[in-house]
């Protein structure tokens, strides 16, 4: 099942807020939970028995692993802090995320929100140079 995106995108010349990584990192952690949930219920509804030569639960088992190791990730990351010395931290953090082990994917929906949110962090550092 694939989910739809909201496009969040700045205006053109518009600078893009914290605000804006904030929302794709919400919309990206939603994501994560929602996978997950996904493949746990395909993997309990796979048919059974389940013969050796089968290759498509195991590549399910090895899907939702991962979902899981993000979601507990993201999770671990959490949200951004209030404070402006804090965020820059976080924001840190969440590159290191966002570039981690984990960040090759076949989900076509994650993959575009972690573009999105690259970007906007991107944008976010070149704000913050200026200020």
């Amino acid at each position: 099942m694939r989910t739809k995106l909201l496009s969040i995108e700045p205006s053109s010349g518009a600078a893009v807020t914290a605000q804006t990584a904030i929302d794709l990192w919400t919309e990206l952690l939603r994501h994560l939970e929602r996978r997950s949930t996904e493949l746990n219920a395909e993997i309990r509804a796979y048919p059974s028995p389940i013969a050796r030569c089968d290759d498509q639960l195991p590549k399910l088992l090895e899907q939702r692993a991962r979902a899981v190791r993000l979601l507990n990730a993201a999770i671990e990351l959490g949200a951004t802090p209030a404070a402006s010395a804090a965020e820059a931290t976080w924001l840190d953090r969440l590159q290191g995320f966002l570039s981690g082990p984990d960040a090759a994917t076949d989900d076509d929906a994650e993959a575009e929100l972690r573009s999105r949110l690259s970007v906007s962090l991107g944008q976010r550092r070149q704000e913050a140079h200026k200020e």
